[in-house]
């Protein structure tokens, strides 16, 4: 595990964790009233147009909604529309040589504007040296936000066992690929200048049923000195319309590796 380096932890853990409470209550009064607003616009157009529910329905179907589940560990390429937003919380136990140890990793995306969304995750509270808070924006995407591209801006909060107190700036883009009813493919790259290093991370959620989602996700770092590949195989399983619970397992592909393997557990929300 990472703290064997002898990292010193500048914060509390728990404190990562009443922050995303906190946030994840505040982005849910702001979704609720992001809907009531759509709501209210949706009634006003309805005394002019007439819906087809058959037709409305279908649309719907073509829609993120139709595939989805998000995945494990790996951001959404794309932002959430305005007041919808989702929560994915994974506890994990990780094995590196003889030491094991368990943590928890939080996921939180919330769209705000018309293409801008913000994300908040942490990969593991207590082993994770930093927190990371995104905006994303969206400046190519088609209606239904099956496919696209995005750039974002990160801020790393050293929320574990740290280095330093400092704070790390990350930007980076990021893209979506959709084969509707067989794949979604969200991938992204983060650049640190001051490190000189970027971070990279892809997934690929396939849709066997309305209720087996098997997903692959590959994530590492490129640096001056080496570069590290993960790979993350899981299955989701899909327990209502925004709702979900999966099983995966994460092991490093090259000799360069902070962990041997990660056994993972994970439940995502979304509404």
């Amino acid at each position: 595990m990472r703290n064997k380096f002898g990292f010193t932890q500048r914060f509390n853990p728990t404190f990562l964790i009443f922050l995303s409470v906190f946030l994840f209550g505040g982005l849910s009064s702001y979704a609720q009233e992001m809907k009531v607003m759509s709501t209210d616009s949706l009634s006003v157009k309805s005394k002019s147009v007439t819906v087809n529910p058959v037709a409305a329905q279908e649309n719907d179907k073509g829609k993120m909604g139709d595939m989805f589940v998000h995945p494990f560990l790996a951001h959404m390429a794309l932002p959430d529309p305005p007041g919808e937003m989702s929560l994915r919380i994974t506890p994990f136990q990780q094995r590196q040589d003889s030491a094991v140890g368990q943590d928890l990793a939080i996921h939180i995306e919330a769209g705000l504007l018309p293409g801008l969304g913000i994300h908040i995750r942490s990969d593991g509270i207590k082993t994770s040296p930093y927190a990371e808070v995104m905006l994303m924006y969206s400046f190519l995407h088609d209606a239904t936000y099956n496919n696209g591209l995005s750039v974002f801006g990160q801020v790393g909060l050293p929320t574990g066992p740290a280095k330093s107190n400092s704070l790390k700036y990350l930007f980076g883009f990021s893209g979506r690929l959709t084969a509707p009813k067989i794949v979604v493919i969200d991938a992204n790259m983060h650049i640190n200048l001051a490190d000189k290093k970027a971070e990279y991370e892809s997934s690929f959620v396939f849709k066997a049923s309305e209720m087996f989602y098997p997903e692959l996700e590959l994530r590492g770092e490129i640096t001056q000195n080496e570069t590290s590949l993960y790979s993350l195989i899981g299955l989701k399983f899909r327990i209502a319309d925004e709702m979900d619970i999966g099983v995966g397992i994460q092991v490093p592909i090259t000799t360069a590796r902070e962990y041997d393997t990660q056994a993972l557990l994970t439940l995502g929300i979304a509404f």
